[in-house]
């Protein structure tokens, strides 16, 4: 896909000249490089990959849109189109992107949607370019292929994961950061009969409130101050394939009913709209925090947490499985040693080494044990990881792993003293001894990450 830098090429075909004519100069002047077509058979002559996005108009001649979208799907499977309908076509429109359009504008169309249409267009086809070279490039021994392990415990998971893939039904993953939910996602799309279609993520405590809506379910042109144009939510761009809804712990309270009715009726506005539209997604969602606790202090709908946990898969912490430390260190450091144009066998963990990581309890899972392998890497001699190259918290099992301060507390007298403190404390020892992730540090003070940076803010910490 080009760069933000580079200019989209845009094939265009419409028997109307003015339209032609029109389109042209403005898509030029919106960083278009266009190429411009009187028919059908014109367009499927001229057709080819050099072009990002093509704009069709369905009824014209000879060779009208339909036969087109019928070339494309044959011809140029990559290549996405609009097509272009009067108002009184729209089932035609319908019927067209069941044959493959990604999309419909009617005439009279406002100029700023039709290239906001295109340009998302694009980014649409790309994610499910990405989705079908990434079942490409892993192939298909087996639906859970990309799960390392060989424990009881990972066998468990991955037999589990075997039997829900050919389900339809919601999933929540539940399981501390760090754990993969993200990737058991993934593997759950590509092994279900959605994987043609998109996988799309939304991390649900990333965006402020104002913008999450909007990302998820769309917005129309003029709903708020700067929405200048329409803009499709990722539950639009999920069509036909899976919506993954990371940490949907932190989903605010006043957007869950709005997910609440796509998750019963598969139906929802966009943020300033009247239309209600239609979706067809499967909704995969996943969570660090325990849920019901949140339904039971009334942070968390709980018709909404039922909707969701149709099908609840726990996720295990690396510590439950360290039997499978070995193996995944040598997939990330196969992985790392690519990366660096090392060949296969180019950077190894020494045994001792090894056994130490095996003792430690990886507090942070298995992103900890990427992230602590590549820092290793990187100092190690002759490719060769030891004990002397690992961290500080994994070499020195004795020394305060953070989480042993119960005895400590008990001798400190805590009468009289304002909880405003007693949280400020807690939030600086925890930070402390998670090594400032705050997601971790979220996980062992049992609360959300959100509330975590809230409450840095709200003590000056950052």
């Amino acid at each position: 896909m080009p760069t933000p830098s580079q200019r989209l090429r845009l094939l265009i075909a419409d028997d109307d000249e003015t339209v032609r004519n029109l389109l042209d100069y403005h898509a030029q002047k919106r960083g278009f490089d266009v190429t411009l077509t009187e028919h059908g058979e014109e367009f499927m002559e001229v057709a080819s990959e050099d072009f990002d996005v093509a704009l069709l108009d369905l009824h014209m001649a000879p060779g009208n849109g339909f036969d087109c979208l019928k070339f494309l799907q044959a011809k140029l499977p990559d290549l996405p189109a609009v097509v272009l309908s009067s108002a009184d076509e729209v089932q035609d429109a319908v019927t067209a992107m069941k044959a493959g359009a990604l999309d419909y504008l009617t005439k009279p169309f406002d100029l700023d949607e039709v290239f906001l249409t295109l340009r998302q267009a694009v980014e649409l086809a790309q994610l499910r370019r990405e989705n079908r070279e990434l079942r490409e490039m892993i192939g298909g021994s087996g639906p859970v292929e990309g799960i390392i392990g060989n424990s009881e415990v990972t066998g468990q998971l991955i037999r589990q994961i075997e039997k829900i893939s050919t389900l339809d039904s919601t999933v929540l993953l539940k399981g501390e950061s760090g754990v993969g939910k993200g990737l058991i996602a993934r593997t759950i799309h590509r092994a279900s009969s959605r994987s043609e279609g998109p996988f799309v993520t939304v991390s649900c405590p990333a965006l402020p409130r104002e913008l999450l809506e909007s990302e998820l379910f769309g917005h129309e042109k003029g709903a708020f101050t700067g929405a200048h144009q329409r803009r499709i939510g990722k539950i639009e761009a999920a069509a036909g394939g899976t919506l993954f809804l990371d940490e949907i712990g932190d989903l605010p309270l006043d957007l869950q009913p709005k997910l609440l009715n796509v998750l019963q009726d598969r139906e929802f506005q966009r943020v300033g709209g009247t239309k209600t539209q239609s979706t067809d997604i499967r909704v995969i969602a996943a969570t660090n925090v325990n849920l019901e606790t949140q339904v039971a202090e009334r942070e968390f709908r709980e018709d909404l947490y039922y909707r969701l946990n149709v099908i609840p898969i726990e996720v295990p912490p690396l510590r439950s499985r360290i039997e499978d430390v070995s193996l995944l260190a040598t997939f990330f450091l196969e992985r790392i040693g690519s990366h660096r144009g090392l060949g296969k066998g180019g950077l190894r963990v020494d045994p001792e080494a090894l056994k130490i990581m095996q003792r430690y309890d990886w507090p942070g899972n298995i992103r900890q044990l990427e992230n602590v392998l590549e820092r290793a890497s990187a100092f190690c001699d002759e490719g060769c990881i030891r004990t002397a190259d690992l961290p500080r918290e994994v070499n020195d099992m004795d020394g305060d792993s953070g989480e042993g301060g119960d005895s400590e507390m008990g001798r400190v007298n805590l009468a009289n003293v304002p909880l405003k403190e007693l949280e400020k404390a807690a939030i600086i020892q925890t930070l402390r001894a998670a090594g400032g992730n705050k997601a971790e540090a979220a996980r062992r003070l049992g609360i959300t990450e959100k509330s975590v940076y809230n409450k840095i803010k709200r003590f000056g910490l950052g």
